[in-house]
């Protein structure tokens, strides 16, 4: 079943005014560290099976766990230089997640920043782009992250719920049709792939109906409850785009919710990238998170009301 709502302004200004005392509660919650992923890479034409190593994060809530995992997977900047130089994209927003009372690793995927090359996730030319090559291609880095995660010795792996923007949402959703152990849901922001600067001028992506096809494939074999988070003014993927992509999930019966948020800043595409948004989106986050991973979270919110409201 798809829901789609949107909430009030109101309700958006009141949690954009709760964001910087959640964000600082949050930072002192938390401990982070740095960690080297690895992933394995099997064999083509231009190169021998290998294991590759992602460059990542983790963040944990102070206590013994086991928590819940949540694995937050980055968008795709443009141009070679700019992936070259991609760091830590979220680190604001996994320490809020983390603080409600999960695991939350993060890592970059081939070709990007740190992590080992080259880069795995293209999908060829706007005229014919092959997103189901790129979206394996990102799966796998996506499994091998969250496979980390699952083995971190405060992680309980069967609970895992995974998180992406973007190029990020597009990999999370390719990844839960594959079913992976433990997986609870998905939670897609501005998700898809695509969107090239030339395409973005004309309100189109690359190849739009491969695109519907591809994410119609992901639909038909998912099981998951997912939550899609869109703002109004995204002109990467538009409204009339992400619903019908969402229609796939309807049409094969799956549990989506479809959000779009208020138009967000000059682009809302970069809704999510930015930290003072983390009180509009992350009481609707939190929401399903408990709902897919009850338990310990739940306890931990209840301890810490981050978000100034009645447990």
């Amino acid at each position: 079943m798809m829901r789609s709502t949107a909430p009030t302004l109101m309700q958006a200004l009141f949690c954009a005014a709760l964001a910087l005392p959640v964000a600082a509660q949050a930072q002192a919650d938390v401990q982070q560290f740095d960690a080297r992923i690895p992933v394995w890479v099997p064999a083509t034409g231009q190169a021998a099976a290998h294991t590759a190593n992602l460059a990542g994060h983790v963040y944990r809530p102070q206590g013994t766990g086991p928590w819940p995992l949540v694995v937050l997977s980055h968008g795709t900047p443009s141009g070679a230089e700019a992936r070259a130089a991609l760091t830590e994209r979220y680190g604001p927003q996994a320490v809020a997640i983390a603080a409600l009372g999960y695991v939350v690793v993060t890592g970059l995927r081939r070709g990007y920043g740190a992590s080992d090359g080259p880069l795995a996730d293209r999908y060829g030319s706007c005229d014919a782009p092959d997103y189901p090559h790129a979206a394996q291609e990102a799966a796998r880095d996506v499994a091998a992250i969250m496979n980390y995660g699952q083995k971190l010795p405060f992680v309980d792996g069967t609970r895992v719920v995974l998180m992406g923007k973007s190029a990020g949402g597009f990999a999370s959703l390719a990844l839960a049709a594959q079913q992976p152990a433990g997986l609870r849901g998905v939670i897609n922001f501005a998700g898809g792939r695509g969107s090239q600067p030339r395409m973005r001028e004309k309100a189109d992506v690359c190849g739009e109906a491969q695109l519907l096809k591809t994410v119609a494939g992901f639909a038909a074999t998912s099981q998951v409850p997912q939550l899609w988070i869109y703002a109004e003014n995204d002109s990467y993927f538009r409204p009339p785009l992400v619903r019908k992509m969402a229609e796939s999930y309807q049409a094969a019966g799956r549990n989506l919710t479809l959000v779009f948020v208020p138009p967000s800043g000059e682009e809302g595409h970069r809704f999510f990238d930015r930290a003072a948004n983390i009180g509009q989106w992350l009481p609707q986050v939190r929401e399903f998170l408990m709902q897919q991973l009850p338990g310990t979270a739940t306890a931990q919110l209840q301890s810490h009301n981050l978000q100034g409201d009645k447990p």
